[in-house]
Order: C-alpha cells, then sequence, then structure tokens
C-alpha cells in the first residue's frame, strides 16, 4: 500500500463512519446540506504536509513546550523530537510523514472505538486500550484545521520579541502535534472518562472539530475540563473530573450538545439523516 496518501483527512474517516450509511454522510457546509462521500470531507490534500523549521523556530518551540508539570515537558520535547525527524527530514516524510503517523495513531484506537460503538464499554477498563483512545483523542483534538488556526488565541501564546522573525504558522502546526500525547495523557490519567448513552429522541451530531471542552473560554486558559466527543448518533464519549455524572436523557440536552457542536465547527457538520441538519439552529 503507498505511503504518498495526497487527500489527507483533518478528521479521522472511519470516526466519521459511525454517521454513515454505506459510507455516504450527510454534510452541512454553509447553507448547503449534501449527502456525500466520507471520502470526500474533512480532507485537504497535503493537509499535514510540514516545512523544516529553523533553529530559533526550535528554540521558541522549546519555550513553549517547556511549562507544566514534569512529566508533561518530558513528553512534549517526546514529541518535539519526532515532529523535528519528520519536518527537518529533506526527504518525502515532509509531505507524508505525519499523515503516516496519524494512521498508526488510528490504527491503535480502531478496535477500542469498534468496541464501543458496539457497546463493549468494558473495553476502557484494559490500560493499554485506554490508553491507545485517549492518544488518539488528543491528536484529533489538536489536528483539526480549527485547532490549527486557534493556539494563537490560548495560553498567551504571543511570539516574543526576540523571535519575531519565526514563522508562527509553522511553529502553531508544530504545537499542536507536540501538545497531543499530553493532552491524552491528561485524559486517560487525570479525567474521569466514561461513555454516555443518547437516552433521547434526538441524534447526537459531529463536527470538523468533533472533540471539545464544553467549558472552555475563548482567549483564555480552560481551568475546568468537561471534555466531550461524539462517537455516533447514540453514544458520545465524556471526560471531566469526579464526579462525572452527565447523563443525556432529554431532548433538550442532546439539542444543547448538537448547537454546541454545530457553534463550535469550523466549516462542516456531520449527522446521519437531511432533517437532523436541516433543524439545526446556531
Amino acid at each position: 500500500m503507498s505511503i504518498e496518501v495526497k487527500k489527507q483527512h483533518y478528521i479521522w474517516e472511519y470516526y466519521l463512519k459511525g454517521w454513515a450509511t454505506d459510507d455516504q454522510i450527510w454534510s452541512k457546509r454553509e447553507d448547503k446540506i449534501i449527502r456525500t462521500s466520507t471520502e470526500n470531507v474533512a480532507q485537504q490534500r497535503y493537509f499535514y504536509e510540514t516545512a523544516p523549521l529553523s533553529d530559533a523556530e526550535i528554540k521558541l518551540l522549546i519555550k513553549m513546550v517547556m511549562k507544566g508539570p514534569a512529566i508533561n515537558q518530558f513528553v512534549n520535547l517526546g514529541s518535539l523530537n519526532t515532529y523535528l525527524s519528520i519536518a527537518n527530514s529533506g526527504n518525502k516524510l515532509e509531505k507524508f510523514g505525519l499523515e503516516q503517523y496519524h494512521g498508526i495513531v488510528e490504527n491503535n484506537a480502531l478496535p477500542v472505538l469498534t468496541a464501543l460503538r458496539e457497546k463493549h464499554f468494558d473495553i476502557l477498563n484494559d490500560k493499554q486500550s485506554k490508553i491507545n483512545l485517549c492518544i488518539y483523542l488528543g491528536h484529533q483534538y489538536t489536528r483539526t484545521k480549527k485547532a490549527r488556526t486557534s493556539f494563537t488565541d490560548h495560553q498567551g501564546l504571543r511570539i516574543p520579541e526576540e523571535h519575531k522573525d519565526c514563522n508562527f504558522h509553522k511553529v502553531q502546526n508544530a504545537f499542536g502535534f507536540i501538545l497531543a500525547n499530553s493532552i491524552g495523557g491528561s485524559l486517560c490519567d487525570h479525567l474521569d472518562l466514561r461513555v454516555v448513552e443518547n437516552h433521547s429522541d434526538i441524534k447526537l451530531i459531529t463536527s470538523d472539530q468533533p472533540i471539545y471542552n464544553l467549558l472552555a473560554i475563548p482567549g483564555d486558559i480552560s481551568k475546568e475540563s468537561s471534555i466531550y466527543f461524539p462517537i455516533s448518533p447514540y453514544l458520545a464519549l465524556w471526560a471531566k473530573n469526579r464526579p462525572n455524572n452527565e447523563r443525556i436523557d432529554t431532548k433538550e440536552k442532546a439539542e444543547e450538545l448538537n448547537t454546541f457542536m454545530a457553534k463550535n465547527s469550523l466549516e462542516f457538520i456531520f449527522a446521519s439523516s437531511k432533517d437532523e441538519l436541516a433543524a439545526l439552529t446556531t
């Protein structure tokens, strides 16, 4: 199988299949609602293509990632080295290396997500399965088109004067990749991750930013976490501090979550039917 994938998804195609029938999904972009292949949405040619980082850009990244607990710094430096091995490789890895990396992360998470959709929730009791899922969640959080353009507004990530000549577009793409494993680790070790069944009459939707902190404050550091990630019209993953007693039992709750998902999308909203998208109020 060729590793030179030109059409690179920033939302895992297998994830989208949770809303698809015969690989066709209902999608809303701006005011247009269409039914299309999961292969044709939330993707872009060479989306994960990297560019070599200068010494100044690497120094800036090191300053940015050497914050927080020691374990996070350790994980972040490892991720930085992985990114540099791809971006500064001087070969085809610059175009395809990150896509390959995400493919490995997805393959590790695939049996876990499949089991959860089949309501085998006890798979989360298996430590390695939970780790694989959380690593995927961390990367899915930061790898999207929206996330790549959002880091300028979060965590005080303004370029200091001494780094004014750095290419911040390159830096923020690298920074998102570097943060992903730390986010996954926090989900796994510090939050109560549960599967929540949707018992309402309203099906859950998803978007091109499918995982989000419901308590996020735009332009500020989120001090509380309530990480919501629908995995099908009938199931969602929810991670927060204990006690985690989240439920989706009413029409109003499902509509609230769907409205949040739609409002925090960038371009695409996805559902299992046309009517669900048409009924959205954003």
